[in-house]
């Protein structure tokens, strides 16, 4: 076995796959029966490959968020402090982010997304409502997760998936998302209509794609 952290998760494939994230994070995608030892066997040919992934990871990537106390953090672009109290409260206010002390990381940490998450649901439900108004159009639901690669997706039946670090990016960049999404109830492709579409409610959305590519990795990955 390598000396490095990796994430094993069990697949319906059949082949053995490798991937390292944006984030540093090196994930093992296998079929459920495959034996430890041909795993290992597996991950030892590959030990270099996955170095040399690594070295070419970008160094300002943030670490993953701990929700641990004086930690760092955006909410909605703005720099925001966690603080963790004796109260069994969760509250968001004045650019700090308050969660009940605990010992047990795993829980700190599930309590902190689902007050990230309550967070933006609140600040997407009205945004959803106007954008598919606006473009006569209906969502027939939303959710929200944690993607290590996508901000959001729209499927066939109209179910919009957003991505929980949008939590962490400034107002105009959820908007976008969640126009970009809309869009798709419409036309489920990036063609030349889809753009139009976008650009119908927002003509300058290519500043958000830029943001996105270039100051996006530094937010999709908190909660990775």
């Amino acid at each position: 076995m390598i000396d490095l952290e990796i994430e094993r998760k069990t697949t319906k494939g059949r082949n053995i796959s490798l991937v390292v994230y944006q984030n540093g994070k090196v994930v093992l995608k296998h079929p459920a029966k495959v034996p430890k030892k041909q795993l290992e066997e597996f991950l030892s040919e590959k030990k270099e490959w996955i170095l040399s992934k690594l070295k070419q990871l970008p160094k300002d990537i943030p670490q993953k968020l701990k929700f641990e106390d004086g930690e760092k953090t955006h909410i909605f672009g703005n720099p925001t402090t966690i603080r963790l109290s004796p109260k069994k409260i969760n509250i968001f206010q004045n650019e700090i982010l308050q969660l009940p002390n605990t010992n047990n990381e795993n829980s700190r940490i599930r309590k902190g997304k689902l007050l990230l998450k309550q967070i933006l649901l609140e600040k997407i439900q009205p945004l959803v409502e106007r954008t598919s108004l606006a473009l006569n159009t209906k969502v027939s639901k939303v959710s929200i997760k944690t993607m290590r690669s996508l901000w959001g997706s729209c499927n066939s039946r109209n179910q919009i998936s957003l991505n929980l670090s949008l939590v962490h990016c400034p107002d105009p960049i959820i908007e976008y998302i969640i126009l970009h999404e809309i869009a798709h109830t419409i036309e489920h492709n990036h063609s030349s209509k889809f753009w139009k579409i976008v650009e119908s409610q927002n003509p300058d959305y290519k500043t958000s794609e830029k943001w996105l590519k270039e100051v996006g990795k530094k937010y999709i990955y908190y909660l990775n």
